[in-house]
């Protein structure tokens, strides 16, 4: 196979970056590599004015508040984060069950199974042949003290779109 060079299928893990993204980003390595933390010199300041920009901008892309967008360092980090702090609030409150599906990425899964062995109930609802969940199993398992539905739009393996829309209008009478 001299001269060939391998096909990458693996966009769901990694993708490469656009050339005028990776100038950017590479500016910041080589050039303005401040803490956003440190306070006490310019780069840091203008780290922080930078990181500052750039969550506006999410912000507004995504119709939040600027401090309601949070970086993290991915998927794993940022699924913990929200399913573990969500379970925190739903203790104090009475929302201890958790709808989710056996092909939930592991990011989703390890942190539910966590809350299961410390007192959540979980329900895992099994594909079809297909590999879609069916939305009516889905939504006929929510109850008073349902905290959380997690289901991926498109799963990361098999790239089959899961029926987002009719969860979702489902959940919104309940």
């Amino acid at each position: 196979m001299s001269g060939t060079h391998p096909v990458y299928l693996d966009c769901n893990a990694t993708t490469p970056i656009e050339p005028e993204v990776g100038a950017i980003v590479r500016r910041f390595f080589e050039e303005e590599y401040g803490n956003e933390g440190s306070r006490t010199h310019a780069y840091g300041a203008r780290a922080k004015e930078a990181v500052q920009k750039a969550r506006e901008q999410i912000a507004r892309l995504v119709d939040a508040q600027p401090d309601e967008v949070v970086f993290t360092s991915g998927a794993t980090e940022s699924n913990n984060l929200a399913i573990l702090g969500l379970a925190q609030w739903g203790r104090r409150h009475g929302k201890t069950h958790i709808i989710t599906s056996h092909i939930e990425h592991k990011a989703v899964l390890e942190p539910v199974d966590v809350l299961a062995k410390d007192g959540f109930e979980v329900d895992l609802v099994a594909p079809g042949k297909s590999g879609r969940v069916d939305a009516a199993k889905i939504i006929s398992l929510m109850r008073p003290t349902t905290l959380l539905v997690s289901l991926m739009h498109a799963n990361n393996e098999t790239g089959v779109i899961q029926p987002i829309g009719e969860v979702a209008e489902g959940l919104a009478h309940h």
